[in-house]
């Protein structure tokens, strides 16, 4: 349907509603990513406070697909002792060093490409996210560490910013009750101009169906009753928009297999007890 480097759209067919949305769900609570989750401030000599720059860094997001093989899980790093706080199997550190000359004479704007991965697999995925203004003679020197973690925890691990799915509609027209005198009304008012005149007739235009959104406005324009728009069954458009931490490939794939492997967890759980044979 529709695909390019931060989002996807899918036409799934022959699903359950409720299948997809436990998908979705894992989408954006379950698949993980890496985020900035300790810093370590040096010098802050701004005119912001150290949480509130911290609370930027972290929703930074940082490249994550080689770190989901390289990183241990999330749930291991999270308990981690503080002797092993920032171990590299479990943190990748970033550091940002800026300074603004006293006699610079103008305000300079510290952007997240300003920060250097000592890990190049774990890196800001866009540059120019403003992370604060340092006036002259202002400096800012920290380190940040960043680890696994899912949405469910905090949203900056999440990686997706929307993640949706909607119905898809089937409108009919009944030849019968649309008549030639009266046609035409439903078209001009139609939003998104999903109908068109054929032979007299008003018809759907099958190429435009999928940006219909079920407003049921041509239902109210038509005064014949011949239109009908109710959605097709067990059929949607899902989509998913990354934040650039995961492609969306990747991010559907990982929550599939997570949502299987809760399945099977479930499934062995049940037959321990004896629920299930």
């Amino acid at each position: 349907m529709e695909k390019n480097p931060f989002r996807v759209t899918l036409h799934v067919k022959d699903i359950r509603l409720q299948v997809l949305n436990a998908i979705r769900r894992t989408v954006i609570s379950d698949v993980p990513t890496m985020a900035v989750d300790k810093i370590v401030v040096t010098s802050n000599t701004s005119v912001f406070y150290d949480e509130y720059i911290a609370h930027r860094i972290g929703l930074v997001p940082l490249t994550s697909e080689t770190a989901l093989e390289k990183y241990r899980d999330p749930e291991t790093c999270r308990e981690a002792s503080e002797s092993d706080l920032f171990s590299s199997d479990c943190f990748a550190t970033l550091v940002l060093e800026k300074s603004n000359p006293p006699n610079s004479g103008e305000n300079i704007v510290v952007y997240s490409g300003d920060m250097k991965p000592l890990d190049p697999d774990v890196k800001p995925v866009f540059d120019k996210i403003p992370l604060v203004i340092l006036g002259p003679g202002h400096e800012i020197r920290l380190e940040a560490h960043a680890r696994l973690g899912r949405g469910r925890e905090h949203a900056k691990w999440s990686p997706v910013s929307v993640a949706y799915h909607r119905y898809i509609a089937e409108i009919n027209v009944d030849p019968e009750k649309c008549t030639p005198d009266e046609c035409g009304g439903c078209i001009e008012i139609c939003p998104k101009n999903l109908f068109k005149i054929e032979d007299g007739r008003v018809v759907v235009d099958d190429e435009r169906i999928f940006e219909c959104t079920l407003c049921r406005i041509c239902v109210d324009a038509c005064p014949t009753g011949a239109i009908k728009v109710e959605w097709r069954r067990n059929e949607y458009l899902f989509t998913i928009e990354s934040t650039g931490a995961l492609p969306p490939k990747r991010i559907l794939l990982e929550a599939v297999h997570i949502l299987e492997e809760k399945i099977n967890e479930l499934e062995n759980a049940l037959r321990e007890e004896g629920v299930v044979s």
